[in-house]
């Protein structure tokens, strides 16, 4: 279909359509969940897409249409994020993100593989446990060197692995905003403070080409459509059996990488 564009510029080159279609059905399943709760969007896109693109170009690219959805997010995030909550992370989160994103730009495609697998896998089994819920039990949460040490840790490890900075830094949100709306609205600006970091690293690094941006915009109208279905059922959303389900399907894929990615180093 694109065969007669030069190769560094066609979209989806060397892909087959079923791939395609893939790719386009995990973006909207992904967008659909950050419309809705303002984060979550990257991991079930990663993990997905990862399978059929590679990890390289699964992250660059989620990292292209959610800034696409987080633009469409962002006027009403700025509206209703808690700023008193969000001054004090914009640091920790913006030197984690840059840190993570370095890392992220220097391993191959085989050691980035099993990272993201091991990294993914850790994030969902933390939350299904609530290992920090407990642990955070144990120590101030309104601690300014505890909210710092959250988000440098969350930058980095979604700097690196493309997703689940937020799924570690919504257990001080949640504490900390008094509203569902404050912390939807606060996660949209945190979460578009790491995509600009990320951007500007990759660009210094070279790794942003031209057929990644022609490919965001293929995605761009269908993430445009998922992210404003999933913000308006936001009202009427009953979350819980909704992740518990997604955090099983999340946990197969990521222990799925592990062993793809052992596969590859051995």
């Amino acid at each position: 279909m694109t065969d007669w564009l030069p190769a560094d510029v066609a979209p989806f080159a060397g892909i087959s359509w079923w791939a395609i279609a893939g790719v386009f059905a995990a973006h909207a399943f992904g967008c659909f969940i950050r419309g809705a709760f303002g984060f979550g969007s990257n991991m079930p896109i990663v993990i997905i897409t990862t399978f059929l693109l590679g990890p390289h170009h699964a992250i660059l690219l989620a990292l292209l249409t959610t800034i696409v959805a987080q633009s469409n997010l962002l006027p009403s995030g700025l509206k209703e994020a808690d700023w008193q909550v969000t001054r004090p992370l914009i640091a920790g989160l913006f030197i984690g993100t840059a840190f993570g994103t370095w890392l992220f730009t220097i391993l191959s495609p085989e050691w980035l593989l099993l990272v993201l697998g091991v990294l993914l896998c850790a994030i969902v089994l933390m939350d299904s446990f609530k290992v920090l819920q407990r642990l955070t039990a144990l120590v101030d949460l309104r601690s300014r060197r505890l909210a710092w040490g959250f988000a440098f840790t969350g930058g980095a490890l979604g700097g690196l692995g493309g997703a689940g900075a937020f799924y570690f830094l919504v257990v001080y949100l949640k504490h900390a905003c008094a509203t569902a709306a404050a912390l939807r609205g606060t996660n949209v600006v945190l979460s578009a403070l790491t995509m600009a970091t990320r951007v500007a690293v990759v660009l210094l690094a070279g790794r942003l080409t031209l057929s990644l941006l022609a490919e965001g915009l293929l995605l761009t109208p269908l993430v445009f459509g998922a992210t404003w279905y999933g913000a308006h059922i936001f009202k009427t959303s009953t979350p819980a059996r909704f992740f518990a389900a997604l955090q099983i399907l999340l946990l197969a894929g990521a222990v799925a990488l592990i062993v793809k990615g052992i596969g590859r180093l051995a």
